[in-house]
């Protein structure tokens, strides 16, 4: 076997190397974008899933005014609770669904980053429009249901008011800990993202 021979057998293993090293990097970039993906994906269908049910709220809200239409003081409150809900629909209605098909990692990371500030900026509003619907709804189910009037005998509304108030400071704190839990997984995701771009430009 002579030098030249020994050359492109020496040659031919550099390039069946390389493109061993050059697949694995292409599956390994595809399996970070994907999951960067997939987490995004998941939080964004609750997002959408929570923005909708804001009209459902505001229409079950709707509904208890037919039914206590002769009661202005319920009609009233009940009328701020749809009007929170509809606020938070609006809020959150540049939540719309992606073509991830389509995207790449630089439109990707940009759409998990406007998310997630979109989140965090919402959070505190979420919270507050749940608990102010929470007490006008329940304040007026005791009314329709049990003929209990808070604006009457306040003292009727006091156990079911200590379970709704229970209620909502445990949705609070896990509310809390769930926007937190989003916020640190689509941080990590904008850093893998991060990482794919600074791989590709090398």
């Amino acid at each position: 076997m002579n030098l030249d021979e020994i050359k492109n057998i020496w040659k031919e293993d550099m390039n069946s190397l390389q493109n061993r090293v050059k697949l694995n990097e292409e599956k390994i970039t595809q399996l970070e974008f994907d999951k960067a993906q997939s987490n995004f994906g998941k939080f964004l269908k609750i997002s959408l899933a929570g923005k909708n049910m804001a009209m459902v709220y505001a229409i079950a809200s709707l509904i208890l005014m037919y039914f206590l239409r002769d009661s202005w003081a319920y009609v009233g409150i009940l009328g701020i609770g749809a009007a929170v809900m509809i606020f938070s629909y609006i809020q959150h209605s540049v939540l719309k669904r992606i073509d991830y098909a389509s995207l790449t990692i630089v439109e990707l990371q940009k759409a998990i980053y406007n998310f997630r500030i979109h989140t965090k900026k919402t959070a505190v509003y979420d919270m507050s429009i749940v608990a102010i619907w929470m007490i006008t709804v329940g304040l007026a189910s005791l009314k329709w249901l049990k003929d209990y009037d808070v604006f009457t005998n306040p003292t009727q509304a006091l156990l079911p008011g200590i379970v709704v108030v229970a209620i909502i400071l445990a949705m609070v704190f896990a509310s809390k800990y769930i926007y937190k839990d989003y916020d640190t997984k689509l941080k990590e995701s904008e850093a893998n993202l991060d990482a794919i771009k600074e791989f590709e430009a090398n």
